[in-house]
């Protein structure tokens, strides 16, 4: 997968006051960090399992060193394995993510049953794309998407300052909490109605 897409074999450095994209090899290969976990008792198992996890999400990534893609395989029992791919977001968002692991299913089972690599070679990369839609937004495109944009956002406030209830930290360790709750229909509606007046 990382052979296939040039984006996961992208790391980005700073030349001369601007950011440019170095692709490496498709033969880079991919880190597994493999840890087994097999002696643990259940309880340790588990333990386990969390602290690696939030080891590898607080683990910055070098964007001029790379890889800007890992992994770490951790081995619960001979038959039962837990699969951690990290990735960047400048090399990924939800729509690559969902093709990465339409693409690691479709291997998996093909090589699980001793079948040949089932993917077909990509005609297009994504800095294809990109480039692709650099030039279509160019001119008098660009001009009609900037002039309609500053008419739709007249009158727009240029800053909203949102309060935070805690300082913001020097390093962001992108840790939060969740609060599920509902709204009564009625709320909820008025909120819904709201927003699209906005």
């Amino acid at each position: 997968i990382v052979a296939r897409h040039e984006s996961l074999r992208t790391t980005f450095e700073r030349r001369d006051g601007e950011v440019r994209q170095r692709f490496a090899a498709a033969d880079i290969g991919f880190a597994l960090q493999e840890h087994n976990l097999q002696t643990l008792d259940a309880d340790a198992r588990q333990a386990a399992v969390t602290q690696l996890t939030q080891a590898e999400a607080r683990d910055a990534f070098d964007l001029s060193q790379g890889p800007l893609i890992r992994g770490r395989l951790l081995c619960l029992a001979e038959d039962e394995h837990i699969l951690l791919v990290t990735q960047h977001h400048i090399v990924s968002d939800g729509w690559s993510v969902a093709v990465l692991i339409g693409e690691f299913n479709a291997l998996y089972a093909a090589f699980s049953q001793q079948l040949d690599d089932p993917l077909p070679p990509l005609a297009l990369q994504y800095a294809d794309y990109a480039s692709w839609r650099q030039q279509h937004l160019q001119g008098e495109r660009l001009h009609a998407q900037v002039d309609f944009w500053k008419a739709h956002l007249d009158g727009a406030p240029a800053l909203l300052e949102l309060p935070s209830d805690h300082p913001r930290p020097q390093v962001q360790s992108y840790q939060g909490a969740a609060l599920a709750l509902q709204l009564p229909a009625p709320l909820s509606a008025r909120l819904r109605r709201f927003s699209q007046q906005q």
